[in-house]
């Protein structure tokens, strides 16, 4: 009899978490929203936006040639930050300095990714990193450059000249592959400028190893991933044959065929779709399939990308150039900026009804309550049992789990 009860149990656990997810899966849309965008700074609603305009006009004071637009996603903060919280979707690296502490997820604390090399980045990682106003800066900005071809822009070949020479096109045929980077920007909308950093921050100046690849079959043929597209896999070599396999099936056996395809491929899968910034293509908030289509893990990407690419123009005497930089704004923003994760690791708190501690109560909570009472992840933290409990009863059971189904249908709210 107590068997049939344990099995009726679980049955009843399940039925309820299945009902969870299709409610609220149902309960969003995911289709597109209207997003606007707009160049009208004047117009940002100080209240619902917080600081941004301000921000920008002050940037654009300093730096009188560039411009600015604003993107209102349509998009909820809170919704935003929860999605891009997921486990997984957001790295941080294992060795990166000044990168530890509070920046790693709670519950995921040491478990490694991709590789062994990554960490699951942390939900007050996440709003710091996505929390534009931790980056219209001087310093940052350009994770926001709009990558599109701007047809107003005349591109100086000299510019894209001084990115690339010294590095490993300038074989001898560098004008002829900066030509192709132009026109073939121009056709495929993205711009050159962008295309011609964007080489350098995947292939540094002498080449990395995907750029040139020997087919392991046909020693005399040679195969070019200079975008380092499909380069993935948890070991050097499985992420140079995985990039060799891309390039061999798309026929990039000279740098010009690479090139151009190379081009193409950004183009139709990032900038046609809506990511035109180096912060759209790492959080994916503006295409149809929201929060999955994202160029890197890595938490830190956009930021990193931007800061190299502002540098090469530095260098070039190109910083103060006309470019055109597309900040996004959401629904319910925090008043203020939020603030940057402490390296060292705060003593772990669990609200009720929030177990995994990351101050949201999501879907992520119930997974872990559901597991506890299945006995697949058991719970012993004593903290975390407590905020499981939602009822106080000092027993975690199916009426929990109920109780946290009903709050994220918004039928129950759980409170301290």
């Amino acid at each position: 009899m107590n068997k049939k009860k344990k099995i009726l149990s679980i049955i009843l656990i399940i039925n309820l978490l299945i009902s969870l997810i299709c409610s609220i899966y149902m309960s969003k849309s995911y289709a597109a929203t209207k997003q606007e965008i707009s160049s009208k700074i004047d117009s940002i609603d100080d209240k619902k936006y917080p600081g941004i305009k301000s921000m920008i006009k002050d940037l654009q004071a300093q730096h009188p040639n560039w411009n600015f637009k604003v993107l209102y996603t349509k998009l909820d903060w809170n919704t935003v930050i929860t999605e891009e919280s997921k486990h997984g979707r957001n790295l941080v690296g294992k060795n990166q300095k000044n990168y530890a502490g509070d920046w790693i997820c709670s519950v995921c604390e040491n478990k490694t990714y991709s590789g062994g090399n990554w960490l699951c980045a942390s939900s007050e990682a996440i709003e710091y990193m996505m929390d534009p106003r931790n980056s219209i800066y001087y310093e940052d900005v350009f994770q926001f450059l709009e990558l599109s071809y701007d047809k107003n822009t005349t591109y100086n070949s000299k510019i894209i000249k001084s990115i690339l020479s010294g590095s490993f096109l300038d074989d001898g045929n560098l004008d002829s592959y900066i030509t192709t980077i132009i026109n073939k920007g121009k056709d495929y909308n993205v711009n050159p400028y962008y295309i011609a950093g964007k080489i350098i921050q995947e292939q540094g100046k002498k080449g990395g190893s995907t750029f040139k690849m020997q087919d392991s079959k046909d020693k005399t043929k040679y195969y070019y991933n200079i975008f380092n597209i499909n380069a993935t896999g948890k070991t050097v070599d499985a992420i140079i044959q995985n990039a060799l396999s891309w390039a061999k099936d798309k026929g990039w056996d000279t740098i010009e065929k690479c090139l151009i395809g190379g081009i193409q491929f950004i183009s139709n899968g990032y900038i046609s779709v809506g990511q035109d910034t180096m912060y759209f293509e790492k959080f994916d908030v503006i295409a149809d399939t929201y929060y999955s289509h994202q160029y890197a893990q890595d938490v830190l990407y956009a930021q990193n990308q931007g800061e190299k690419l502002r540098k090469i123009l530095e260098n070039i005497n190109a910083i103060n150039n006309p470019y055109t930089f597309v900040i996004p704004l959401y629904e319910n923003m925090p008043k203020n900026a939020c603030k940057r994760p402490s390296i060292v690791k705060t003593e772990d708190t669990y609200d009720l009804g929030d177990p995994n501690g990351d101050k949201v109560i999501n879907s992520s909570d119930l997974l872990i309550v559901l597991k506890h009472l299945l006995k697949t992840k058991v719970i012993k933290n004593d903290k975390q049992l407590k905020a499981m409990d939602i009822n106080k009863d000092n027993v975690v059971n199916s009426t929990d789990l109920l109780m946290v189904k009903k709050h994220l249908l918004g039928t129950y709210k759980i409170t301290k």
